[in-house]
């Protein structure tokens, strides 16, 4: 039998569909994980309130694919990564939003420490994330992000998002975060099954792509199994489709997605 998540209404109906839908902007994430006392824990962040997209919601550091994403993936001149500007676009977010830093100095495979890290945000005087990168100059660990899951808006949304998540490790040494202030407020870290509780009283709002996805990862024990299970496993795009049902309106998504569930209560598809 289908799984079914059961509604809890800490988060509102879906808005009237436009009258036109929105083209997805492409955006990319990361999952980023590491090994705590208790088992596997996860970055997350919480939103400003105000008019940021999910404000106040619980989120993993990423955002929109910026053209400087793409131009830099160009210049790479890697052909075999068809995500490569998602990656950059990922680590280039989690960068801003909370100082983490996924890259080497070129050439070797010394991962950047915090202290590096400090470093070279105080020599970058334009501020500018390729200016970083290049004056070093550095390597982008694009290599370590897996690709995790795909998530398109659904076509009723006045807002919409074509969005990859990768999971990565954490540096060994940058674990301590430095959020923007403006967009991100704070950042902890947590074990999956702990947030999903905070979500079930009601005391932490997600939204529905993220909270599906720590719902996937709460299976896993530890950061290697997360990991070899994301490389094993086919990525669906999931673009939940509207359901009517005797219990009212639902979101379908696909069973081969892998997160053991295919009906959703439609109150989880954001939240005010």
């Amino acid at each position: 039998m289908p799984g079914q998540i059961k509604d809890k209404g800490q988060m509102s109906p879906i808005d009237t569909p436009p009258l036109k839908p929105v083209e997805p902007k492409p955006a990319a994430t990361v999952i980023l994980l590491r090994d705590g006392d208790r088992g596997l824990e996860v970055l997350m962040l919480r939103k400003a309130p105000g008019k940021h997209f999910a404000a106040g919601a619980w989120v993993f550091p990423g955002g929109k694919v910026e053209a400087s994403d793409v131009s830099f993936a160009a210049g790479k001149g890697k052909h075999d990564d068809s995500f490569l500007g998602y990656k950059i676009a990922a680590i280039r977010e989690m960068y801003e939003e909370c100082g983490i830093l996924l890259a080497r100095r070129q050439g070797t495979e010394v991962e950047l420490t915090s202290s590096d890290v400090t470093g070279l945000r105080r020599s970058n005087r334009s501020g500018m994330f390729d200016d970083l990168v290049s004056s070093v100059p550095l390597d982008l660990a694009t290599g370590q992000l897996s690709h995790f899951a795909h998530w398109t808006t659904p076509p009723t949304r006045p807002k919409r998002f074509d969005v990859h998540f990768f999971v990565a490790q954490a540096p060994a040494d940058q674990m301590e975060t430095q959020v923007d202030g403006n967009e991100i407020i704070e950042a902890i870290w947590r074990r999956p099954c702990d947030i999903l509780n905070r979500v079930r009283t009601g005391t932490l709002k997600l939204v529905l792509p993220t909270m599906m996805n720590i719902l996937k990862l709460e299976k896993r024990d530890n950061v290697l199994e997360a990991l070899a299970a994301a490389r094993e496993e086919k990525v669906v795009c999931v673009q939940p489709e509207r359901i009517e049902t005797e219990d009212g309106v639902h979101l379908s998504i696909p069973a081969e997605a892998g997160y053991g569930v295919t009906m959703i209560p439609a109150t989880y598809l954001r939240f005010s």
